[in-house]
């Protein structure tokens, strides 16, 4: 496995500068956050058809732990067939530690409350960072490079899934604010410490060169 790039860093610095600037603005209550909130709320959450409303809840509750843990399990089984038993250890990691226990510990940390509006889902806990956002960031992301390096020959295959499953990062978190069970401040934090986490278990995994 291929060095983590120069720019990857810089990406992953400039998503750890997002999430404490996100973070600074929930604790401290600034008003450009929640001005920033108010905006995205008001691009996403215009009333859809009921079909296209009830497409948008399927896909939200595919983040929900169970499906996620399922589809991890699953990944996970198959890279141990194909003997990458490190590959399998990154994505668990990623999703089952960092996702599940460290977002629960950073949600209790922070102890935001959800927003206030109409919601289409039942959502427990705490606001901040979304959990669907952090999941769908590992998960998806670690499945991104495992298929950067499964398909490192294959260049066409490798950028078609990549931006495949880019989308649907950014779609489960923005799922997120139209059920109304997060402000998109909570999403781009999600995906912010998530980005960080997913480089930073890559590195680790990775420093001496061994393949995923």
């Amino acid at each position: 496995m291929p060095p983590i790039s120069k720019l990857r860093w810089r990406f992953t610095l400039a998503a750890g500068i997002i999430f404490l600037l996100d973070l600074i603005g929930v604790v401290y209550q600034q008003t450009w956050l929640s001005g920033f909130d108010k905006f995205v709320i008001g691009l996403v959450r215009h009333p859809l058809s009921h079909g296209l409303t009830q497409g948008i809840i399927a896909i939200t509750n595919s983040g929900n732990p169970q499906p996620v843990t399922w589809i991890t399990l699953l990944i996970m089984a198959g890279l141990v067939i194909a003997r990458r038993s490190r590959g399998a250890l990154f994505l668990g990691w990623n999703v089952l530690v960092w996702a599940g226990i460290g977002n629960s510990i950073l949600k209790h940390i922070v102890r935001r409350d959800r927003p206030t509006v109409d919601r289409l889902v039942a959502a427990s806990s705490y606001s901040f960072p979304s959990g669907h956002s952090v999941t769908a960031m590992l998960l998806w992301g670690t499945v991104i490079v495992l298929i950067g390096w499964t398909l490192r020959h294959h260049r066409n295959w490798r950028w078609l899934l990549t931006i495949v499953f880019s989308l649907w990062i950014v779609i489960i978190g923005l799922s997120r604010v139209y059920v109304g069970v997060h402000y998109p401040s909570d999403v781009v934090a999600g995906w912010s410490i998530g980005f960080v986490l997913l480089t930073v278990t890559q590195w680790y995994l990775t420093r001496y060169g061994d393949e995923l």
